[in-house]
Parts: C-alpha cells; sequence; structure tokens
C-alpha cells in the first residue's frame, strides 16, 4: 500500500501534468486560431472553467423545466453572437444560428467534421444501433402502401364535433405504417392499442440516446437499466421478424418457389430485400435500427405540429382544403402530390415554426475555419478546433428575423410564395449526410393531411395552450393535439 506522502506527490504530479495539458493546449489552440485570422468567439460564462457543470446544470433544468426552445433563445440572446462557445463537461462547444456554417460544414467543408465520434466511436448508440443504410426512391413514392393505414386512421376521428387527441393516433399509426414498410406485415396497434409498446419503448430510447450523445466522455455515467432493457425489447422484436425472414430465405432457396408475404404476393419490403445481402443477423438488425431511428416519431410529429397549426389558422384550412378538392378524383400519386404548391407551403412552414429536430451536430476531426460569425460585426471566420462539436442550429436558423422577416415566429404558409430557401431552410440537414428519411417523411405526411381534409371541411382547437416542446432526441408537443373536425 502506498505511503501517504507518496500518494499525495502522486497526486501533485498528476495535476501539475494536467496543468501543463491545459496550458500547452490553449497556446497551441489560440496560435492555430491566429494563424486562420479568427478572433475569439464569445462565451458562456462559466464559473467552473474546469467542467462547465453550471451550464450543464443550466441546460438540464431548462430540459426539466420543458423549456429548452426558450433556452436556446436566451443563450443565443445573451451573448449576443449568432455563434458563441462553451464548456460542456471539459468538451468545448461551438454554437452557430448562421446558414453559411451549416452549408460549409455539409459540403466544403463536410472532410473535417464527422459524425461518428459523438455517436459510433464512443459508444453513445452503439448499445441499440449504428450506421444507417441508404433509401431507394421506392420507399417512398409508393403511396399505395399507405392506403389502408390512412383509412383506419381516418375511422378513428369522431365526426360528431368531439374532442379527440390526434397525437397518440399518430403514434400508433406511425407503428403501424413502418412496421409494414420494414417487414411486409403490420402490427396494426390503431385496431389494437395495446400492441404499440414498441412506440413506448422507443420513446424512452429515443429520451435515452440524447442523454447519452449529451454525455459525451462522461458516457459511462449512463446506467439507466430500464432504457437498456428497452433496447432489449425493442431487438427482441425486430429479431422475431428477422428470423422469419431467414427461414423463409431458405425455404425459398430449397423449394425455388417464392416466399409470400401476409397477403400472399411476393415479398417486397424493406427487411426481405436487405436480408438477400446481409447474413449477418447483428448487421441486419442494425440496418433496421438504422432506418427505424430516423423515421422514428418524425413523422407521426409532423403530422401533429401540422394539425396543430391548422386547427389554430382556420383561414389556411380553407385555402388548403380548396387545393385539395380542385385536384379532383385522379389516383394520388407521388407526382400528383408533389404538385400541390400550397399543401408544401403548409408542410414547410409547419417544419420552419415547429421543428421536427434542433440542431445539426458534428464532431470537428481536422482545425479548420467556418466562413462566419466572428468578431464584433459577426462577419469573420471562426475558429473549429479538432475535438471541438459543432453545433449548427436549425430551430434558431428558422425563426431569425434577419432570414425570414419580422413575423418570422408566426406560422404563414404564404411566404413560401415568395421564399427561396438555400441553406436557411434545412429541416433534415443538408449535404451528403442530409436525414435518409427526409422525402418519407413529407410525403407521408402529405398524404394523410391531404385524405384528412378530403372528409372534414373543418378544423377546431380544442385547447388553448401554447405549443410547448418536451425533448426527446427531438422536440414533441407535451400537450399533444387536441383538436376536433367538422365532416364535409
Amino acid at each position: 500500500m502506498l505511503s501517504a506522502p507518496l500518494a499525495v506527490a502522486i497526486l501533485a504530479i498528476a495535476f501539475l501534468y494536467w496543468i501543463g495539458r491545459v496550458i500547452v493546449n490553449y497556446l497551441q489552440y489560440e496560435r492555430t486560431r491566429k494563424e486562420l485570422g479568427c478572433p475569439q468567439l464569445p462565451s458562456y460564462p462559466s464559473r467552473d472553467w474546469v467542467l462547465g457543470t453550471d451550464y450543464v446544470r443550466a441546460m438540464v433544468r431548462a430540459l426539466k423545466e420543458n423549456r429548452f426552445l426558450e433556452f436556446q433563445k436566451e443563450t443565443y440572446f445573451a451573448r449576443r453572437s449568432k455563434v458563441w462557445k462553451a464548456n460542456f463537461l471539459g468538451n468545448r462547444m461551438i454554437y452557430s444560428s448562421e446558414p453559411d456554417n451549416m452549408k460549409a460544414m455539409s459540403t466544403s467543408h463536410k472532410d473535417c467534421f464527422a459524425v461518428e465520434p459523438i455517436r459510433i466511436a464512443n459508444g453513445a448508440i452503439t448499445p441499440f444501433t449504428g450506421r444507417g443504410p441508404y433509401f431507394e426512391r421506392a420507399a417512398f413514392s409508393n403511396l399505395g402502401r399507405l392506403e389502408g393505414h390512412v383509412e383506419r386512421l381516418i375511422s378513428k376521428i369522431p365526426t360528431d364535433g368531439s374532442t379527440v387527441d390526434m397525437q397518440p393516433l399518430f403514434q400508433r399509426w406511425f407503428l403501424d405504417t413502418s412496421t409494414d414498410f420494414l417487414f411486409g406485415e403490420t402490427v396494426n396497434c390503431l385496431d389494437h392499442p395495446e400492441r404499440d409498446w414498441p412506440s413506448k419503448d422507443m420513446v424512452r430510447i429515443m429520451a435515452g440516446l440524447r442523454l447519452r450523445l449529451q454525455l459525451s466522455s462522461f458516457l459511462f455515467l449512463h446506467r439507466d437499466k430500464e432504457w437498456f432493457a428497452a433496447c432489449k425489447r425493442v431487438h427482441g422484436f425486430l429479431e422475431g421478424y428477422i428470423d422469419k425472414a431467414y427461414q423463409q430465405l431458405g425455404e425459398e432457396q430449397n423449394t425455388e418457389k417464392p416466399a409470400l408475404d401476409v397477403n400472399g404476393e411476393p415479398r417486397s419490403d424493406f427487411l426481405w430485400t436487405i436480408a438477400r445481402h446481409v447474413p449477418n443477423k447483428l448487421e441486419l438488425r442494425t440496418q433496421l435500427t438504422g432506418v427505424w431511428i430516423p423515421s422514428n416519431e418524425t413523422t407521426s410529429i409532423l403530422m401533429s405540429n401540422t394539425l396543430f397549426a391548422l386547427a389554430r389558422h382556420p383561414e389556411v384550412v380553407a385555402k388548403l382544403r380548396k387545393e385539395v378538392l380542385e385536384y379532383g378524383d385522379k389516383p394520388l400519386t407521388f407526382e400528383g402530390l408533389r404538385s400541390l404548391n400550397y399543401m408544401r407551403y403548409v408542410v414547410n412552414e409547419s417544419h420552419r415554426v415547429y421543428p421536427v429536430s434542433l440542431q445539426t451536430v458534428r464532431a470537428c476531426v481536422k482545425d479548420t475555419a467556418l466562413p462566419t460569425g466572428g468578431g464584433k460585426d459577426g462577419k469573420q471566420p471562426i475558429f473549429c478546433a479538432k475535438g471541438d462539436i459543432v453545433h449548427c442550429n436549425r430551430y434558431l436558423m428558422h425563426r431569425d428575423p434577419d432570414l425570414w422577416g419580422s413575423d418570422a415566429e408566426e406560422f404563414r404558409p404564404e411566404r413560401w410564395e415568395k421564399a427561396r430557401p438555400m441553406w436557411n431552410f434545412v429541416p433534415f440537414g443538408g449535404g451528403p449526410r442530409i436525414c435518409p428519411a427526409h422525402v418519407m417523411v413529407d410525403t407521408e405526411c402529405s398524404y394523410t393531411i391531404f385524405k384528412i381534409l378530403q372528409r372534414f371541411k373543418a378544423i377546431e382547437a380544442r385547447d388553448d395552450e401554447p405549443y410547448t416542446a418536451v425533448m426527446r432526441v427531438g422536440p414533441s408537443s407535451k400537450n399533444g393535439c387536441r383538436v376536433a373536425f367538422v365532416p364535409a
């Protein structure tokens, strides 16, 4: 056993070594920053300069009080800058709401940034998932797969003017459509609500993933047994379908007869398509979770948010329904849906005002400079050092009066008649790493709203609560979407 004096000496040497590393890193940071011609960034005024725990506590408090969106505004406003930095558990975070920085990080400077160090390399998401696959156009352009699910959804809407919370219905609808798309058979929890347990587990999983992503180098502190249990249950749920697919593949090879889905048709679902090429069960499960996470709840949240906005703007409902009726009885195809301009305006405006995702976050893997946000005029480049975590805040970008005018906080779809968004509107990110499910999400939302407005001529808000976000990986409405429908 070490003597007390020796133990003290070792601790003193370790402390001096750590101090030396801090000084060397600071000097190196400052030298490179000046070489790249980047001014100092405003900083969060943390009293704890080692771990920034006061900033962490402020963020955690905002999350617990369901005012994380307001916290975003407040921290940016207090810095009086669209770009600033903070110490978060010993990691330097750079926050930006400048479109040009988002563009550079996603395109011209993309080799200097990566997502793997903060998601996969540190193990933040690997207990549940890994890298996701590529989406083919056929995954979202076949609207026929939605028809039966939307009909069941509409059958749950009261026609007597009574109040209904659409948010849980949309969540169950998403589980039905996603299992149909992924596995070729639906759990049909719209008709059987007791089957929606995977959705409830995914809520816990998504909340846990957000926490794990934030913990960064302190990931070892996450010991939530219920979270790991939820991951295990969802893995088991997916593996049941995987085992069935592998069994059918073996039978198909032995009999030379095509495997059939629940409707007696040759299987063509997502799982069946990739199972042919992925013989490893764990890798196949990772592929499935990689699809489920990008779209999980995103579609149902977008649909709920859009309906929330429509219920508070009857003039928008009337205008949108006019466009729906003018489309007539033609088959509703992917191309036909894309031709509905006002529908696109409404969905875009829902994305802009009520976000389904807040930020694009990347780890800097090579010293570089993003183009703007530094200096007193906010026009100078900003330095990003290797190891920095850069957050491009899409929520604030989408509500910036400098980009959208003095009514940026208002829901007004007509602004899209003249808006020509580039990198100031990126609800799913941009560049090569844009969310793979982005077209599917918008398509499913537009299709469902179209079908609802064919049956109902008005939507009434049945609560006076403002939009309040509760955070999982992204925000969703704390108060749901309580509305009533007026049949046509």
